[in-house]
């Protein structure tokens, strides 16, 4: 059996896959920030917290969440905020404070922890496969080839699966993200009153928003990336097999 078409066919999968991936891993990396956060909570128009949050209090307390995603820290980070009485909801009886985050939150930012850190350790992985592979394909010219056409065949990829994606999220936005939760989280332990300060600090709505910027992110990525990756095609390799 000939072996020689082995390594040029994985490294065409390996970026038709990896370009959507490292792509939709930038764009919620980027999101996931607290300047993307304060943008939200201070433009018009985004919901208000009925419970009594104010937006000194989400600018206060929302950015723990994410700084606990990246920071390294147990959960007792989170574990050990507290709210003051005026900002509780439910309050035990002549309680001065109460927890920011009941166990049930905790346990859910628990395993958001640990979905984020495989998504993104898995995408430190496919960088560095891909850094590998650039540098077979700068000592050989038909790996070059393959590389381009594997890019190129993951930034169409990518534009399809937004498409896909936008046109499920717009006319079902319910369904889109109860199924995007089902498949990270086990069923029941995402789902909270509107009164916990998950939902106060993180309203659905700000999931739509993110996704659409993420949306837009990939999409331009994925385009601009394409573009290039022609060029590069066109202006070296014109004439090349595939």
């Amino acid at each position: 059996m000939n072996k020689g078409p082995i390594l040029p066919f994985f490294l065409r999968l390996f970026w038709t896959l990896a370009i959507p991936f490292l792509l939709t891993m930038t764009g919620a990396r980027l999101l996931l920030s607290e300047v993307f956060l304060e943008f939200e909570y201070q433009r018009p128009g985004f919901p208000s917290d009925f419970y009594g949050f104010t937006l000194a209090d989400r600018l206060a307390y929302g950015p723990y969440a994410l700084r606990f995603l990246f920071n390294g820290e147990p959960i007792d980070y989170l574990a050990e905020l507290r709210l003051p009485g005026e900002n509780c909801w439910n309050i035990e009886s002549g309680a001065s404070d109460c927890r920011l985050f009941s166990d049930r939150e905790l346990e859910h930012m628990r395993d958001v922890k640990e979905v984020a850190s495989l998504s993104f350790a898995a995408a430190l992985a496919c960088i560095a496969l891909g850094g590998a592979s650039i540098v077979s394909g700068l000592v050989n010219k038909r790996l070059r080839v393959d590389i381009l056409l594997g890019i190129r065949r993951g930034c169409m990829l990518t534009l399809i699966a937004v498409a896909c994606l936008a046109l499920l999220s717009l006319s079902a936005w319910d369904r889109a993200f109860d199924l995007f939760h089902q498949l990270f989280f086990p069923e029941g332990t995402w789902r909270f009153p509107f009164s916990d300060s998950l939902i106060r600090l993180y309203p659905e709505q700000l999931f739509f928003d993110a996704a659409v910027a993420i949306a837009l992110l990939v999409s331009m990525g994925a385009a601009l990336i394409f573009l290039a990756a022609s060029r590069l095609t066109a202006r070296n390799f014109t004439g090349s097999q595939r």
